[in-house]
């Protein structure tokens, strides 16, 4: 009788068998928590793969739908993996909708008759709002002639026309255009009026040295000798381009983005005037005045040395000192019209353009920043191949387009977070003085010869220090406007030098805003990705 209570009342088995009736559920709730943690994980990758869709479609601006959903599936399948996403896209109003499903297996759902799962995210993408600010700082020298020409063309123009599609307003998004060579032309509209007597009747841009205040070191004329005045003699326009300024301590003009100001000469910018240079057959490349037994003394040539040479250019009275607009022109009255040879120039290989005193000027006039793209696109289709490489005239007026500072006051106040600053530049060369084996040392130049010592001094140097020179400069320039809140991007243009390549990657605001495109046929996916560089994405959900 004991035994069988004992047994009854024996519970020693109870937990092994609640163990066994609720071991199925708790396997069940398990495996659903693993196939709920594969569906939280595939749902974020996902959206992921949304996001990044949602952006690059958005990044294209004005596009059709069928384009959008292409853009969309190759990121989804090619980037993420999602091969089978069902997704679609909506456009509206610059927004890119992207929504995207996929049918997950289940480990354990089985069990419950479900072997798969819907996973469905979506994702919008549209611009920030910002607005743009881009100077294209283009290379016209002579080595851009042919396909290299045609090709930078046809890519900064698919640029802007990107851009502008992008569905911004209209004046969200602004141009500057600044082709350079040996020189930058500001344009020659900013020049003052003239009249016969070398006076000026109607007074030009303030920023302009118009009546030659600046002491610049100059082999030819006199100082304080109106140029302008000397175009109006010549019967010649003045073309439009300026020198570089002339640092002075710790101003330096030449490498900043200085304020032009009146209370200090070397602040204003010089009209670019060629010189006549000796008449020694190919030795010089602009000889367009007889010497009449007057050349140039090219050293140390003392101020009384230059008034003689005046005679070169007709004058025939004694020189006097000009005072404030009214230069020697005008005081002596005793001056004939020089016949001018403006034959073209046989000197360089690849320039064969007119003799006088714009040759080296030949340059399309740059364009201020302006919210019409098709003033640029113009320009870009008028530009033409010639001169040398200057790449610190290029960097400086492409920061000066920028600028809210005079000369051009169209860009927004410095320190603006709203507004992207941006320089695109683009060389396919290097540095160059052009130096030459003349007394001379050089042709004429932004910084006149090279015996005129305006380049650090140097009066008698190797196209190697000069050049390096130049170099040294340009870094300064790019590092100043970079400080200014310029954003950088370079580009090499199927140019080999080392140097060269350092010196724009070094100028670029990264490393990956340099691009070095050994051919031509890479410059239309470069400026694709500076474009894709350059806008500014929010993903809004």
């Amino acid at each position: 009788m004991n035994q069988k209570k004992s047994f009854w009342s024996d519970n020693s088995g109870n937990f092994g068998l609640t163990f066994g009736i609720l071991a199925v559920p708790v396997m069940m709730a398990g495996g659903l928590a693993v196939d709920y943690v594969g569906l939280s994980v595939e749902k974020g990758e996902l959206q992921n793969a949304a996001d990044a869709a949602a952006l690059a479609v958005a990044r294209e601006g004005n596009i059709s739908k069928d384009k959008a959903l292409q853009i969309a599936k190759h990121i989804f399948a090619a980037n993420y993996g999602f091969t089978n996403a069902e997704v679609s896209v909506e456009l509206n109003a610059g927004i890119a909708d992207v929504h995207a499903s996929i049918k997950q297996p289940l480990v354990f759902g089985g069990f419950m008759g479900k072997k798969q799962a819907p996973v469905a995210v979506n994702a919008e993408a549209t611009y920030a709002y910002t607005n743009y600010e881009i100077a294209l700082v283009l290379d016209t020298t002579g080595s851009m002639a042919g396909g290299k020409l045609s090709s930078m063309q046809n890519a900064v123009i698919g640029l802007v026309d990107g851009m502008t599609s992008l569905g911004l307003e209209k004046e969200q998004i602004k141009f500057a255009l600044v082709p350079y060579a040996g020189f930058v032309n500001v344009g020659p509209d900013y020049g003052p009026k003239i009249n016969g007597l070398g006076e000026i009747v109607k007074p030009g841009a303030d920023w302009l040295d118009q009546d030659a205040k600046a002491p610049v070191p100059q082999s030819d004329l006199p100082s304080n000798f109106s140029r302008f005045a000397m175009y109006k003699h010549l019967n010649v326009k003045w073309p439009g381009c300026v020198e570089t300024r002339i640092p002075k301590k710790n101003a330096l003009h030449d490498v900043d983005d200085t304020v032009p100001d009146v209370a200090d000469v070397n602040s204003l910018f010089t009209p670019f005037f060629a010189a006549d240079e000796p008449d020694t057959a190919w030795r010089y490349p602009n000889s367009y005045l007889p010497d009449d037994g007057t050349p140039i003394k090219a050293r140390n040539a003392t101020e009384a040395d230059k008034e003689k040479q005046l005679s070169r250019y007709g004058q025939t009275g004694p020189y006097v000192t000009p005072k404030d607009t009214v230069d020697a022109i005008a005081q002596t009255l005793k001056w004939k019209k020089p016949k001018i040879d403006n034959s073209p120039s046989q000197y360089y290989s690849n320039k064969k353009d007119p003799k006088g005193p714009g040759f080296g000027c030949e340059i399309e006039p740059l364009v201020p920043l302006t919210s019409k793209a098709s003033d640029i696109t113009k320009t870009v289709k008028n530009l033409e191949a010639n001169g040398s490489t200057n790449m610190l005239e290029g960097v400086m007026w492409g920061w000066r387009v920028l600028s809210s500072r005079e000369p051009f006051t169209d860009g927004a106040s410095e320190g603006d977070g709203s507004v992207e600053k941006i320089i695109i530049f683009l060389t396919d060369g290097q540095n160059s003085f052009g130096n030459l084996n003349n007394d001379l040392g050089s042709g004429y130049t932004s910084m006149g010869y090279l015996v005129d010592g305006r380049l650090d001094g140097l009066t008698a140097a190797s196209s190697g220090q000069t050049n390096n020179a130049l170099d040294k400069k340009t870094l300064t320039a790019c590092t100043n406007a970079k400080e200014d809140g310029i954003e950088i991007y370079t580009i090499r243009l199927e140019e080999p030098d080392v140097s060269t390549g350092t010196l724009l990657s070094e100028c670029a605001s990264s490393k990956s805003h340099y691009f070095d495109a050994p051919s031509r046929s890479q410059l239309a996916p470069i400026f694709d990705a500076i474009k894709k560089g350059v806008v500014k994405l929010r993903l809004t959900s």
